[in-house]
């Protein structure tokens, strides 16, 4: 081949790439799922059915996602302050321990053994009940506030 046939050849190729349609590729609306546009939103009649049902789409949950929505709760188990999307403990130890005493109490109602009542802290905000024990000592009958930290909120 001649170098002009060459060069013809090489300019046609780079003609008939710029001519070659673009692909769009775009996310469902309602999954996210990658996909090649092809005049729906959609990349399924699912996708579209679930959308139409109600349900948000897939830019809504992930800014529902990235949203923080945990609430500061008291956990069942140590009592202590935590934040949570849901669950009733901050760890699996005081899910543990939570459970445990739940069915220690369900045992304690079917002999017929009722708790003793537990002392109320004195900080009207706090509500929580005096511990019996605190870093390995008994603590003293006449202490009103159950931590430190609720003794000084009260002050």
């Amino acid at each position: 081949m001649k170098q002009a046939a060459i060069a013809a050849v090489i300019e046609r190729d780079l003609l008939r790439a710029h001519d070659s349609p673009s692909i769009d590729i775009t996310k469902c609306f309602s999954c996210g799922y990658s996909m090649t546009y092809r005049g729906n939103r959609f990349c399924s009649e699912r996708c579209r059915e679930w959308f139409d049902a109600g349900n948000p789409s897939y830019e809504q949950q992930e800014e529902w996602a990235r949203k923080p929505s945990a609430i500061s709760i008291v956990c069942k188990g140590c009592h202590k302050e935590f934040y949570s999307k849901g669950l009733r403990c901050c760890s699996v130890e005081c899910e543990r321990l939570y459970c445990e005493r739940q069915a220690n109490l369900a045992v304690m109602a079917e002999v017929g053994i009722e708790p003793a009542p537990k002392r109320q802290c004195a900080n009207p905000e706090c509500g929580r009940s005096i511990p019996k024990w605190r870093n390995g000592r008994r603590v003293r009958q006449d202490t009103r506030f159950c931590s430190p930290k609720c003794a000084k909120r009260a002050k």
